[in-house]
């Protein structure tokens, strides 16, 4: 067997302790180092998570000659010029959600991947979440017939505090920060969106991020569908504790719980699936993904393509904001 990839985690936060808690049942494959600002921190995780290297800095990280790839598990404002950096490198590049602050951004980052000639990926979990994969099949099977309508509702109560409560920093608000994964779900079922409207409440409550804490965006497809996504950091629209979303096709609907928990198939056939909770949110599967594509090479679902597409989804319900108009991607 080949030797594994060494892979260094920038930033040693929440996010990057989950992606180890699932890379270091990878030891074959993944071999993990850190990187902090802080040193200490970075020993921390490489003694929790079976690490290799703890590095006190995140140019070290991208530039070490022992390292083959990197996580940027940073705040959003540092995204682009740590990919940049580690690309230039010569490293495999995956990068948490949002990619980046901006479609121009993240343009910088390709630019630099392709000429040098690395694999580049967005952490894009919802990609891989079995109910995804479960509606898509019932949707090619004509369980439902042509689909017609695709809604998803994600409503909940976020709290938001350092870094999230700069504006600059976050470079939007909930619907960029996280808003991103129910934008990659929504297209992912309904196909490649061209236009988007989007609109806010005027009034009441005490906003919880910069910019916006919840809209909902009407969304056309290429491939005929109309989309809708309510996205709420500041409301909640669920009944013990789940939310609901629903596909209705020319000949049947599919209600699913908005995580993934279940879904409810009425049409040319009638099912009650339970997708797969063991990976509910898609990150083991996500994973073993992209160790395949860093080893082998190939195409990519979470490509920076399709981070592209998501971000130019934001900029685009951002700029309908302002007009009241449905703006094209």
């Amino acid at each position: 067997m080949s030797e594994p990839l060494d892979l260094c985690i920038l930033g040693c936060g929440s996010v990057a302790r989950l992606h180890s808690r699932i890379l270091r049942t990878h030891k074959r494959a993944i071999r993990l180092s850190f990187a902090s600002r802080d040193g200490a921190r970075a020993e921390e995780y490489r003694r929790r998570f079976g690490g290799r290297h703890a590095f006190d800095s995140y140019e070290t990280g991208c530039t070490h000659p022992d390292i083959d790839a990197v996580l940027v598990c940073t705040p959003t404002f540092l995204h682009a010029d740590q990919a940049m950096m580690a690309a230039g490198a010569g490293k495999a590049v995956v990068i948490e959600k949002p990619a980046a602050r901006s479609v121009a951004e993240l343009d910088r980052v390709r630019a630099v991947a392709e000429d040098h000639g690395v694999f580049a990926a967005v952490a894009e979990n919802y990609r891989f979440k079995p109910l995804l994969h479960a509606v898509r099949a019932h949707i090619d099977r004509g369980d439902i017939g042509t689909p017609q309508f695709v809604e998803i509702s994600r409503a909940g109560r976020n709290k938001t505090g350092g870094w999230r409560g700069d504006a600059d920093m976050m470079g939007g608000g909930a619907l960029l920060e996280g808003g991103v994964h129910w934008i990659h779900l929504l297209t992912a079922i309904g196909g490649s969106p061209t236009t988007v409207v989007a609109a806010r409440p005027t009034h009441g409550g005490n906003p919880v991020a910069p910019f916006e804490d919840g809209l909902d965006l009407l969304v056309r497809f290429d491939e005929g569908p109309v989309g809708r996504l309510f996205h709420s950091w500041n409301t909640t629209s669920r009944v013990f504790g789940l939310g609901m979303s629903r596909i209705l096709g020319s000949d049947g609907n599919i209600h699913f719980e908005s995580n993934g928990v279940f879904a409810v198939v009425l049409g040319r056939r009638t099912r009650f699936r339970i997708p797969g909770l063991s990976d509910l949110m898609g990150y083991k599967a996500m994973w073993r993904h992209l160790i395949d594509r860093m080893r082998n090479g190939g195409d990519s679902p979470i490509d920076l393509s399709a981070a592209r597409q998501d971000l130019a989804f934001v900029e685009a319900a951002y700029r309908s904001l302002e007009s009241g108009k449905f703006e094209t991607l």
